[in-house]
């Protein structure tokens, strides 16, 4: 049993006091989770596999909603992402990176080493697709000075559809400068009374197993990383999630939470209740606390909502993107440079070279990082950039449903639409995956697909040099060419790739100029 007092430094190293608990789950986790996965087989529609929406919190709210939180609360809030994009093993990792708590980051990723070398080891490169994929991405669960939480969403798919999802919300303390177990959360004399509750709502969860909770949930916390705060202050305990197939879905339950938190527990739930910026000393946000419209509650419905195939109230008639008529790519050698992944801070040196340079490009971006950063989205608009959508949270879509495909492509446009730039009419699917099931959401969503032909695979070799030979190598007139923004070598490998194209005699267009009209859903790899 882990002691309540116990921390991870900021080191990155575990405190001697402390159990470690990736990949040490007890017995029940597979279990249960194998059961759940059966209940979800037998016919619950797909859902989003945490909360989604806009909303601000009300005292009415059901007691099963969780707390989930603009990252914009947190200024100066960016992702640390690390990318590999190789044909047969798929690997994006999304990791918090906050003001003031940068040591968080390292201790997030030295808890993750382990499942991201099996990872490697088991994957070494599939032949064909689907390609096993391991993801990490992660959502703001409570902001303060004396408390921020995260949730940690991991999906791991292996080549025979078989998956596994482990969910921790961590937690970090910023009087000690260390992250706080979710045990931490309870009082050390109510642990018996905390799982007492979490066997009693079990028994009304149709996707938990209430007698193996009951034999396995002694009071020993191995297997619970997950608890947070519901939007009326409850405690929402949530397990790793068991998926078949494409079935995706929240396995939690909610709890009274009276007489069972610590005194940090309570600063948890006030930084999920009423979330400021740590950095500015607990003033009040201008985003909004958000929940989803139906997440896994205690007492689920009989017939789970699920995100609609259709494109959202928000989301135009499809429309094709017309060109600019300014540059005539029938009689120019027009190349299109086009930029995945981002936006993050460091875009805006890009944008420097590129408004420098007198170029406009095509940004895709991945929309939990384009929450973060919409005063880059303005910039861009105002500059003449054209803004593409790479997905919320940057899967592989050949391996996702057409619920949760419309939910990345759709939840990416509100946000790039909030920020104050046109609907996207682009899409490009993460690691250029595709098939019938993508066309057929994009087209739906009107969303041209958008490949390229030229590939500097900088995200492999950080080296701008490198990327600079290989893009002036590889690109000829029509090309489009792949960047990835977030990378700062190929930041800096531009202004001399603009410069060696336009002595090659090209003109640097954006997309939407190289291909004039675009047909929705139909994929294009150059002009």
């Amino acid at each position: 049993m882990v002691p309540t007092e116990s921390v991870r430094s900021g080191n990155g190293r575990a405190d001697a006091r402390t159990t470690s608990r990736v990949g040490n789950r007890r017995p029940m986790a597979a279990l249960v989770w194998a059961l759940s996965a059966l209940v979800l087989a037998a016919g619950c529609g797909a859902q989003p596999p945490y909360p989604t929406g806009s909303s601000a919190v009300t005292t009415d709210a059901p007691p099963g909603v969780p707390v989930t939180l603009d990252p914009a609360v947190i200024s100066g809030v960016e992702s640390s992402i690390e990318e590999g994009l190789k044909a047969g093993q798929y690997l994006y990792l999304s990791l918090p990176k906050v003001p003031g708590a940068l040591a968080w980051t390292k201790v997030l990723r030295t808890e993750l080493e382990p499942q991201v070398e099996r990872f490697k080891e088991l994957a070494p490169g599939t032949p064909k697709p689907p390609y096993p994929e391991l993801s990490v991405t992660w959502g703001l669960v409570g902001a303060s000075p004396k408390a921020i939480g995260v949730r940690l969403s991991t999906v791991e798919l292996a080549t025979d559809k078989t998956f596994s999802g482990k969910v921790q919300i961590a937690w970090w303390d910023p009087a000690i400068g260390a992250e706080r177990p979710s045990q931490d959360l309870i009082a050390p004399d109510a642990s018996q009374t905390f799982f007492d509750r979490v066997r009693a709502a079990a028994k009304t969860n149709a996707d938990l197993d209430a007698a193996t909770l009951a034999d396995e949930f002694d009071g020993d916390w191995d297997g619970i990383d997950g608890v947070g705060f519901t939007t009326t202050g409850q405690l929402w305990v949530e397990f790793d999630r068991r998926q078949i197939t494409q079935l995706e879905k929240s396995i939690a339950v909610t709890l009274s939470a009276e007489g069972l938190l610590s005194d940090f527990g309570e600063l948890a739930r006030a930084a999920a209740l009423t979330p400021s910026d740590p950095a500015l000393g607990g003033a009040t946000p201008t985003a909004a606390t958000t929940h989803s419209a139906k997440p896994a509650t205690a007492t689920p419905s009989t017939k789970p909502t699920t995100p609609s195939t259709k494109p959202t109230t928000q989301t135009p008639t499809a429309k094709p993107t017309k060109p600019s008529p300014s540059v005539n790519c029938a009689k120019l050698k027009c190349v299109a440079l086009t930029f995945d992944d981002g936006p993050v801070a460091g875009t805006a040196q890009l944008l420097d070279v590129l408004k420098e340079k007198g170029v406009s490009a095509t940004f895709f971006m991945v929309g939990s990082n384009a929450a973060m950063h919409p005063a880059l989205i303005r910039r861009m608009v105002a500059e003449g950039h054209v803004i593409g959508n790479h997905t919320w949270d940057h899967p592989q879509l050949t391996r996702r449903s057409v619920e949760s495909i419309t939910s990345e492509l759709n939840r990416t446009s509100d946000v790039i639409v909030k920020a104050g730039a046109p609907r996207p009419t682009l899409m490009r699917p993460p690691y250029g995956a595709t098939n019938a099931t993508v066309s057929q959401v994009a087209a739906e969503l009107g969303l041209a697909q958008i490949l390229w032909n030229v590939d500097p695979l900088d995200w492999k070799d950080r080296n701008s040099a490198t990327v600079t030979k290989r893009v002036l190598a590889a690109t000829r007139s029509g090309s489009i060419v792949l960047s990835h923004d977030i990378h700062p070598t190929t930041r800096a490998a531009y202004a001399a790739i603009i410069d060696g194209l336009r002595a090659k005699g090209f003109t640097l267009v954006t997309v939407p100029q190289l291909l004039g009209t675009t047909k929705p859903g139909h994929k294009y790899y150059h002009g």
